[in-house]
């Protein structure tokens, strides 16, 4: 007998709900779980542990704190994602358009955006950091800038390794699980409840985008983000196949991660901060055209335009 899913027809802002309530009650389990693991794994208390985790002094405390992001990462994107899609859906994985293997020719025109647009989105990202806001939110800005700064000391603690284990163990941390879950939560199904909701493709596309930025927490990182953002939304929509921006979004990851293992080891002189950064306006304008172009390709690839 073909499986009855019971939310079918329920309007948008429903399953939006629904999706927002499994979010907060895996992130709220995983969150536990991983505390309670750490408590008898150092058999410490949770004050203790928490500064641990905030504030790792030791290679077995990094390796702790890599093991809790992947635990929040399950219980944050990839869980509440699959149980909504099991709840919505008589076949979830084509509900997630996850059912087909991508064409090689969209993965590679995936994997050449990820570098195509780097000058640019390292400009705005510039731009972004020049933000300065009026005085009456200096305690905003305050903030933020404590975010940015907890968020750069955290991706160092997590990068910092000499040896390919400590790679691997990176690139599944940094790169693989949250391509998967990011893509399966903003692409998978928020992009389309957004759609659902406005009734515009392109408003869909913006609003995920949007959200992904955000919640990074990263201010000063916004801009670049959120045109990354953009192109994982619509490499989705032209393609209708949620592993063409998963690629795109690992291959993005990836690189940094591995340009970082490299420079940190010695074996490359530029960093992974400067990697594609250029001052020269033409190689920042032609990175736009470039990346616009390989859009096009892929669109015209694929001739689709829907969710």
């Amino acid at each position: 007998m073909k499986r009855m899913a019971y939310l079918t027809s329920s309007s948008a802002f429903s399953k939006l709900m629904l999706l927002f309530g499994l979010i907060l009650v895996f992130s709220i389990l995983s969150g536990l779980s991983g505390l309670l693991i750490g408590k008898l794994y150092f058999d410490t208390s949770l004050t203790e542990l928490s500064g641990i985790i905030a504030n790792p002094q030791n290679a077995e405390a990094i390796n702790f704190m890599k093991f809790f992001q992947l635990i929040n990462q399950l219980g944050i994107f990839i869980l509440p994602v699959l149980v909504y899609s099991f709840f919505v859906s008589n076949s979830p994985g084509a509900y997630l358009k996850m059912g087909k293997k991508p064409s090689a020719a969209s993965l590679l025109i995936a994997g050449l955006v990820v570098y195509s647009v780097l000058p640019f989105l390292n400009y705005l990202a510039d731009i972004n950091q020049q933000v300065v806001l009026p005085e009456i939110f200096s305690g905003i800005e305050r903030w933020m800038k404590d975010k940015e700064y907890q968020a750069t000391r955290l991706t160092e603690m997590l990068l910092k390794t000499d040896n390919p284990g400590g790679l691997s163990l990176n690139l599944l941390v940094v790169a693989v699980v949250p391509a998967l879950g990011e893509e399966l939560l903003f692409r998978g199904v928020l992009l389309r409840l957004m759609k659902e909701l406005t009734k515009s493709l392109h408003l869909a596309v913006m609003i995920s985008a949007f959200l992904f930025s955000a919640v990074h927490l990263q201010f000063y990182g916004f801009l670049p983000r959120f045109l990354l953002g953009l192109i994982l939304g619509y490499s989705f929509v032209f393609s209708q196949n949620l592993w063409v921006p998963v690629f795109l979004h690992f291959i993005n990851n990836a690189s940094s991660v591995i340009i970082y293992y490299l420079h940190y080891n010695g074996y490359i002189k530029i960093s992974m901060e400067s990697f594609g950064t250029t001052p020269n306006p033409v190689y920042i304008v032609g990175s736009l055209l470039a990346t616009l172009w390989l859009m096009m390709m892929l669109y015209q690839k694929e001739g689709r335009f829907v969710v």
